[in-house]
């Protein structure tokens, strides 16, 4: 797991400034206004500043309010999809034991991708990533750790405007991109969004919006509980790595250094969650 620590990619390279502060409680905030850290804190949050990358990556967009709307609000929380009421029966193909099935990305690219509700995430393949358009690396990638068949994989989180089986759409869908994969998965940040039922003898799936986005229940495509396993994920990795840390030589500088870095890198992947929730109107209490 450790090793797994050390294969992120994620530079702090922009235009504008992000503010970190830790409150008396322990707790990590992040915001890009300066205003909104409360005075006690000003000192440290400036000291602890980084740079943001450039606006225009849509999916780490720093302008962002920093407080979440309260849920008695009248406007909707992010994430739509098809009309309640509706119910879609979409035919699938059989792949062995799986079911396959031609998906429609951000309403312009299709392809093929297994079912699996076992997947949190939706999967896409780096091929139908670079035709999306999305970007596999760099500075202004995020990256999560998964725990496959085959061990813990890191790889970069997406957001997709849009994913769509049947006619079935659902809006604001968290995915992550696959270097391996010849073939998409299709997880649960799709089918959370539906109430849906598989008829294997006669290779059909129905789906039906469920509300859950309207009543505020799933945002950007998860839960309260994925939510708050999204954040505790990397609060658990900042702490093996701080643990690495405790354990290693005051002589050996060059793994100190590294290991700090690596610790940063985390600490900047989580003020990019807390970006990504605010967009979505993730409330406070889904991050603990």
């Amino acid at each position: 797991m450790i090793a797994v620590l050390f294969w992120l990619g994620l530079a702090g390279v922009g235009a504008a400034e992000i503010y970190r502060w830790t409150d008396d409680s322990g707790k990590l905030h992040f915001s890009q206004n300066l205003n909104a850290v409360p005075g006690r804190y000003r000192a440290q949050a400036e000291a602890n500043a980084q740079k943001a990358p450039p606006k225009h990556d849509r999916m780490q967009v720093y302008d962002i309010p920093s407080t979440v709307a309260p849920a008695s609000r009248s406007k909707r929380p992010a994430g739509g999809g098809a009309g309640a009421g509706q119910t879609f029966r979409i035919a699938v193909q059989r792949a062995g034991t799986s079911m396959r099935v031609e998906v429609r990305l951000n309403g312009n690219v299709t392809a093929p991708f297994l079912i699996d509700t076992g997947a949190s995430d939706v999967v896409i393949p780096a091929s139908v990533a670079k035709q999306l358009g999305l970007a596999l690396s760099g500075p202004k990638t995020r990256t999560k750790a998964y725990a496959t068949a085959n061990g813990i994989v890191e790889q970069v989180v997406v957001r997709l405007d849009s994913v769509e089986l049947g006619g079935a759409r659902a809006r604001n869908v968290p995915a992550s991109i696959s270097p391996s994969m010849p073939i998409g998965l299709l997880g649960l940040s799709f089918f959370n969004h539906f109430n849906y039922h598989f008829d294997s003898a006669r290779g059909i799936v129905t789906l039906k919006p469920n509300g859950l986005v309207e009543s505020g229940s799933i945002r950007g495509g998860r839960s309260k509980a994925q939510w708050r396993a999204e954040f505790a994920q990397i609060k658990a990795r900042i702490a093996m790595v701080e643990k690495e840390i405790a354990r290693t030589p005051s002589s050996h500088g060059r793994e100190l250094r590294r290991l700090d870095g690596v610790v940063k890198q985390l600490e900047a992947q989580y003020g990019q969650v807390e970006i990504e929730a605010d967009e979505v109107q993730v409330p406070f209490s889904w991050r603990d």
